[in-house]
Parts: C-alpha cells; sequence; structure tokens
C-alpha cells in the first residue's frame, strides 16, 4: 500500500462514489467502507495515513470508529464528516483525537486541503522519527530540502561545516542532524553557546585545566573540546569568540592537539566542529573582531539556512506537529485554529522564524486547551499581516534571467493570493484571471 492512501467510510452511495472519484483524480489510493463493520474489516488488513468517515454511520456510530482505529493505527489522522446538528460532536472527537471535521455541505477543493494536510503531516512525523535517529529532517520546501540534502552530504566527511541564517531557523536542530547522521553518531555531541560563557572563564572551559591551575580550580576537568573527542562540538554564536581564543582554538583544528591550563603535556583530540552564527563573519573579519585564517577555517562548507518566510510550504506541517507535542507534553486535549486564524498564521512572515512559531503554539496550547482559536487570540501583528508588494519582492535574486525572475515572482504572487483564499483554488483562479486547470499546472512546476 503505497503512503497516499485513505479510508473513506460513508453509508450514502452517491456521496461515497462522489468522493472516491475527486479524491482518487487527485492522486489518493481510496479503500471504501460503507459501514463500520467493512472499516474494521479493511482496518484489519490494511494501515491507513489518513482515514475520512461520516460522524453518523448505519451499524456503529464514527466515534466508536475512531476510538478502534485509533487503538490499532494510533498514528492515522482522522477527518471526520457531520452535518451541522452534530459539529458539537466532532469538535469532542478532535479533542479525543481526531485530527480534523468537515461541516456538510463542503467544497471539494477544501476537502482535497485538508486531506493534503493530513498527509502532509504524516509525512511530517515519519521524517521526524527518522531525524530523531540521524536520517531526515522535515519540510516540503525545496529550498530547505537543498539545506538538507547538503548537511547529509557533508555529514558523511570530516570537513568542518558552518550553518548560516537568522536567528531561530533551526541551526541547532540541523547540527544535531549532521552529528546523528555521520560516522561519529555513537559518540558525544557536545553543544557550546559561545556568547553565553564569560570571556575570563572560556579558555578554562573550553581547554579544561589541572586542579591548582588557577585559584578556584580545585579539581582537573577536561574542558568542552576534550568531551567532545570522537564525536562532534558544535560552537553556536561563533562570531561571539574573542580573538585570543580564536588563535588558540585554530592550532586545535589544525594540530589535532590541546594543553589544558596548568599542564605540560598535549593531549591528541579528535572532533568534528560545526559552527553556527547570525552574523556576516566576512564583515566581522572586516571590522577585525574575527581573524581572517579563522574564518577560513571555518568556512568550508557553508549552509545558508532559509528564514521560514522563504519556507511557508512547512508552515501547515509545523503547526500541527507544535499542536500535537504541545498537547502531549502538557496532557491537555490540542487546540483546533479556525479557518481565519489558520490563514493568518500562513500569511505572517513570523521574523522570528520556527522559534517565534513554536513559542506563540505553546502559549496557544496552554491558554486554550481543547478550544478553537480564533484570531483574536493573536497577537496583532499576526492578525494585521498583509502580504504586501515589497513582501512578495522580498529576498529575490537579481543574479537570474528575467525570465526565471518572472517565474519566481509569479509563483509568489500565486501563493499569496491561495492564502488570502484559503487554499480555495477555485476562488484563486477566478481572481487570477487563469482557469483551475491552469492554475494547478502552475502550481505543480513550483
Amino acid at each position: 500500500m503505497n503512503n497516499r492512501t485513505i479510508l473513506l467510510v460513508e453509508d450514502e452511495q452517491l456521496h461515497r462514489l462522489t468522493l472516491q472519484d475527486n479524491l482518487e483524480d487527485a492522486g489518493y489510493q481510496v479503500y471504501c467502507a460503507e459501514n463500520g463493520q467493512q472499516a474494521l474489516d479493511l482496518i484489519a488488513k490494511h494501515s491507513f495515513p489518513v482515514a475520512l468517515f461520516d460522524i453518523k454511520l448505519p451499524d456503529i456510530s464514527g466515534i466508536e470508529l475512531q476510538h478502534e482505529l485509533q487503538s490499532r493505527q494510533p498514528d492515522c489522522n482522522i477527518i471526520l464528516m457531520t452535518g451541522q446538528s452534530s459539529v458539537e460532536a466532532a469538535v469532542v472527537a478532535m479533542r479525543d483525537g481526531a485530527y480534523d471535521y468537515l461541516a456538510k455541505p463542503f467544497k471539494v477543493d477544501l476537502l482535497l486541503l485538508r486531506i493534503e494536510r493530513a498527509f502532509q503531516l504524516q509525512t511530517l512525523r515519519k521524517q521526524l522519527i527518522e531525524c530523531s535517529s540521524g536520517q531526515a529532517l522535515s519540510s516540503n520546501s525545496p529550498k530547505f530540502q537543498q539545506v538538507v540534502h547538503s548537511c547529509k552530504v557533508a555529514a558523511q566527511t570530516q570537513a568542518t561545516v558552518l550553518l548560516l541564517g537568522e536567528s531561530g531557523v533551526g541551526k541547532e536542530r540541523l547540527a544535531d542532524f549532521i552529528h546523528r547522521s555521520s560516522p561519529r553518531a555513537a559518540a558525544p555531541m557536545i553543544r557550546v553557546n559561545c556568547a553565553a560563557i564569560p570571556e575570563a572563564l572560556l579558555e578554562g572551559e573550553m581547554f579544561g585545566y589541572r586542579k591548582g591551575a588557577f585559584t578556584g580550580a580545585q579539581r582537573d576537568h577536561d574542558g568542552l573540546l576534550l568531551q567532545a573527542d570522537g564525536g562532534t562540538l558544535f560552537l553556536d554564536e561563533i562570531g561571539e569568540i574573542p580573538l585570543t581564543m580564536q588563535v588558540k582554538l585554530l592550532r586545535v583544528l589544525q594540530e589535532k592537539k590541546l594543553r589544558r591550563l596548568g599542564e605540560d603535556r598535549e593531549r591528541n583530540v579528535d572532533f568534528r566542529l560545526v559552527a553556527a552564527t547570525h552574523q556576516d563573519l566576512a564583515q566581522l573579519v572586516k571590522e577585525g573582531r574575527v581573524r581572517e585564517d579563522f574564518y577560513y577555517r571555518l568556512n568550508v562548507i557553508p549552509v545558508q539556512i532559509p528564514p521560514l518566510r522563504e519556507r511557508r510550504e512547512d508552515i501547515a506541517a509545523l503547526l500541527s506537529e507544535f499542536i500535537n507535542f504541545f498537547a502531549r507534553q502538557n496532557d491537555q486535549a490540542p487546540i483546533v485554529l479556525s479557518p481565519e486564524t489558520f490563514a493568518s498564521l500562513e500569511n505572517y512572515p513570523f521574523p522570528g522564524n520556527i522559534r517565534e512559531l513554536r513559542n506563540l503554539l505553546e502559549r496557544l496550547q496552554v491558554l486554550y486547551a481543547g478550544q478553537e482559536v480564533g484570531p483574536d487570540k493573536l497577537p496583532p501583528e499576526i492578525v494585521a499581516a498583509k502580504a504586501t508588494g515589497s513582501e512578495l519582492i522580498q529576498g529575490f535574486r537579481t543574479d537570474v534571467s528575467l525570465k526565471e525572475a518572472v517565474r519566481k515572482f509569479e509563483a509568489k504572487f500565486i501563493r499569496a493570493v491561495l492564502v488570502e483564499e484559503r487554499d480555495n483554488k477555485s476562488a484563486a483562479a477566478e481572481r487570477l484571471g487563469i482557469s483551475r486547470k491552469t492554475l494547478w499546472e502552475k502550481l505543480s512546476r513550483e
């Protein structure tokens, strides 16, 4: 069974056949059942990433089917279909773990949007599990997928990797991915925030010391470099390291030897260095704050990580993952984002990147557990965000042909219209002055 498989349970034959046709036309493989018992038979034979069924079935209730499916296949994303009179029951079902619900009658575009988001969440879960064992990172963005590919290739070498990007884009997570994907995965990864250690203590913390080497050195201390021996050393905010320490660290990187404070003999040390910064190191070199030789030693494999505003394709999946994570962490029912809230979050540029999104979702989940979250619960700057013309051209490269620049602008403009139309492709196509078929073709080329 492929990973685009759906369990569809609907007792009304005409509606079932219509839904099946629409889903299959969209590329999904559909297994159909007309009642709860047939659905249970299918569940016993197959695993389903996504299930779509009516909350009212002729033999058992959709809620009972939900509980049975969750007990057998806990990773299945369940979408309930309900009449207006059963919306309250659907909301309760979501608090019990259902992924989403659709109130009848609903448009096909809305159904396909919810289904696709459910599959995106499945992909994200799988990739997060793989990431924990050093195999993959989650993304629907071609830009970020290229970043992951670069990190995966670099992980198999001993070369120093320099992770560049704004605060909150996930540099530490990528560093962890590099370590877990490398031959050093069984050894420790030592994390150091260079900006958090006072300069007076930095050398002792990094290189270690012998007992009595200075006042207060009451025991031997190996230091962070020796602790990383055989593994990976992750130096975050590398631009904050003082010049004197840059000289000493550069020597260790070149000679693979170090001497603890107060000690005469040198020790061999072998670690893989991954460094990260949100600063422009080349500019720091010009300002005299970073040594040129140190910069070149770090800049072996530079990886530029795009900000979240340039990988909006990932926002929907990240929203679902963070909501479920914080709900489980706090033993709460997950919040439900209203369509207006969802659109506002997709439209917001997130200057604080993934960290800002994560913190926002943690706050919303803690404060409004089990409730529907409307735009009134969001910070005002998020609700007010609009896709302006200047935002549309933000970050465009000028080293490409006019044809390529036009194509990129068109793709970004289409995505902005889709956000405002809540992914209603018919409405977006009408607003863009093109056919729905043409819109699908343009989206498939992105």
